[in-house]
């Protein structure tokens, strides 16, 4: 349809008692607070990690409690990883998507300026040099002139590099989103040649090899990308169409199989409907956005949200939110108590030893003393739920595990801030 979009009706208010949205706004901004300190420390971008002159690209990557004592710190996605579980890829893909959510929120990277910046020019070292702590480099495509696509080892330890599709977008993303955070206009004139390369390498026919999430997190990095780009660019024209594309593609998936759900599509979906010229795109989006929540609401009992860490999937869920659909209100009052439930059951606090006995939250227990007396950057990160860990095969504190919360908070307290406070007359109660 060529008819331009009505500018979208203002969504409805949602309502909420202002004494509950003054006490929820307090909380979880005081647990991102201290997230993002936690965040900062194993990204390496502090001042006294600076100072010292911090090698590594994100060396606080996963405490990995499983063996003898009180565990030990991995840093290197090259060589200190679990095999069995994880690989440099993976690992390189975690360490950027953390540094992608630290920019994502409001202030984050411009406090950090000094240690985001040197994180940054990290991506950009000589050709074919392992990054430090990473473990890719950036190597010429066979084909096509000067395009550069990040590889990583595979399989680990074979010694042969291959373009990774996943590490090659994480690496994007994580540019342009510090990159326009700390408003550095160069540094995202560089990622041309980058999005050149994904194209080749990533063309329509792969697509099907890759699964429903992994094809979302690139839709979603796309999307975001092409919000932070001069719209007047040649990039933004060829970005445009390939996510039109890659959108087509995901909804015909989406609208075949009942069962696929992604919280990174999700959020892709609501972006590009937020964003969308065209009426008839616009309506198209809106009604799966409507469907993505609907199945969110059927996917609550299934994964036992209620109790059970969701940062990942509210990442998704509280972005989704800003289209008031039919169930608004409820999902609301739901994603604003699951969110308080992460903080309460999985967030780290407490942590130092001479805090008094019983001032130790949940997450700070199940570590135990040992854990938290031998390493003291734990403070505010978040630690999963036993049943995620075990089906993920690992007894861990992981780098992503803290960034998807980040996510999850700084997303939920834009949500909250779109809120209508309501003051409840004397004697109704309320929260």
């Amino acid at each position: 349809g060529g008819a331009e979009a009505k500018q979208p009706k203002k969504p409805l208010p949602v309502a909420v008692e202002a004494r509950f949205k003054e006490r929820i706004t307090a909380k979880l901004e005081s647990s991102l607070d201290v997230a993002l300190g936690h965040l900062a420390w194993a990204l390496g971008v502090t001042d006294s990690q600076q100072a010292a002159g911090e090698e590594l690209f994100a060396p606080g990557y996963e405490l990995d409690l499983g063996g003898e004592g009180a565990g030990r710190w991995r840093s290197r996605c090259e060589d200190d990883i679990d095999t069995s579980r994880d690989s440099s890829s993976l690992c390189a893909v975690h360490k950027m998507q953390a540094l992608t959510a630290f920019c994502e929120v409001p202030g984050a990277a411009e406090y950090h300026r000094k240690g985001v910046s040197r994180l940054l020019r990290r991506l950009f070292g000589k050709r074919e040099t392992i990054v430090a702590g990473l473990g890719i480099k950036r190597s010429l495509l066979p084909i096509g002139n000067g395009m550069e696509a990040w590889m990583a080892e595979q399989p680990q330890g074979s010694g042969v590099y291959d373009v990774a599709v996943t590490v090659h977008a994480a690496a994007m993303l994580a540019v342009v989103q510090c990159a326009s955070a700390l408003g550095d206009r160069e540094m995202l004139g560089e990622i041309n040649s980058w999005f050149a390369a994904l194209e080749k390498a990533y063309p329509r026919s792969t697509w099907k090899h890759q699964s429903f999430h992994l094809n979302g997190i690139l839709w979603e990095s796309l999307v975001v990308i092409s919000s932070k780009i001069r719209s007047d660019s040649s990039l933004a024209e060829d970005l445009e169409e390939f996510i039109v594309d890659l959108e087509s593609y995901m909804q015909a998936i989406f609208n075949e199989d009942p069962q696929v759900w992604s919280f990174s599509a999700a959020r892709a979906a609501v972006m590009s409907w937020a964003s969308a010229k065209k009426a008839a795109r616009r309506k198209r989006l809106g009604v799966a956005v409507d469907e993505y929540m609907r199945r969110w609401v059927e996917l609550i009992p299934k994964f036992s949200f209620n109790v059970s860490y969701s940062c990942g999937p509210l990442q998704g869920v509280a972005p989704l939110l800003h289209k008031r659909g039919e169930q608004a209100a409820e999902l609301v009052g739901s994603v604003l108590k699951m969110m308080e439930k992460d903080v309460d059951l999985f967030q780290v606090a407490g942590s130092s030893s001479s805090d008094a006995e019983g001032s130790r939250s949940l997450a700070a227990e199940r570590l135990g003393l040992p854990v938290l007396s031998a390493h003291g950057q734990l403070e505010g990160s978040f630690y999963r739920d036993e049943a995620q860990l075990r089906s993920e095969k690992r007894a861990t504190l992981r780098i992503d595990d803290t960034a998807q919360c980040v996510l999850a908070l700084s997303r939920t307290l834009a949500l909250l801030d779109e809120l209508v406070g309501v003051d409840v007359g004397a004697g109704q109660g309320g929260e």
